[in-house]
């Protein structure tokens, strides 16, 4: 890891900008390919490959803030963090996730990751609300009692996936809630 490489740090983790170096020394390619990790992600309808993921980290990343997740001691990345569909206007943007290596599936991790994006959103860009969509109600619930997001609704029948059509169960932050929790936390409540 090089200093310049860090563009928010945390405690266990830290993002950066992507870089083709990314894909070339990683399994992010390979992350799509497996269906335990795309479970509840619109992905593994096609196989990826090495090519098909450097062609998205040219063309895609250049249109949302999409960082790579890495380990603080200095290991390849290990997910991917974004914030998509940027407004300004509206201010606000919707938040995915995607960590491909199993054992950084953990609840300080992934809580690290949401508090550092959540921070920038807020701070930096000035965004007021943030939005996701899950196929699992369980992550769901998890964001929700565990981040400070508020369940907005449910997509009924949304999206087709493992054979099936599965609702998207909407949920959401906004600024000043984050804000709240965030008081909390500093005061030790």
């Amino acid at each position: 890891m090089g200093k310049n490489d860090i563009f928010l740090k945390g405690t266990y983790i830290y993002l950066k900008a992507l870089s083709e170096d990314d894909v070339l020394n990683s399994n992010w390619y390979g992350w799509f390919n497996d269906e335990e990790t795309t479970r509840y992600l619109q992905k593994h309808y096609f196989p990826n490959t090495r090519n098909a993921q450097l062609d998205f980290c040219k063309k895609e990343v250049a249109d949302k803030l999409q960082l790579g997740i890495c380990d603080i001691n200095g290991r390849p990345i290990v997910g991917v963090v974004s914030l998509n569909h940027i407004d300004h206007l509206n201010q606000k943007a919707e938040l995915s996730l995607v960590v491909g290596e199993k054992e950084y599936r953990k609840p300080c991790y992934i809580i690290e990751v949401f508090q550092l994006v959540l921070s920038h959103a807020f701070n930096a860009l000035n965004l007021q609300k943030i939005y996701a969509g899950s196929l699992s109600n369980e992550l769901v619930e998890f964001y929700c009692r565990t981040l400070g997001f508020s369940r907005e609704g449910i997509l009924r029948k949304d999206i087709y996936k493992n054979g099936k059509y599965c609702d998207v169960y909407l949920y959401a932050i906004f600024k000043d809630e984050y804000d709240l929790i965030i008081s909390k936390l500093c005061k030790g409540n």
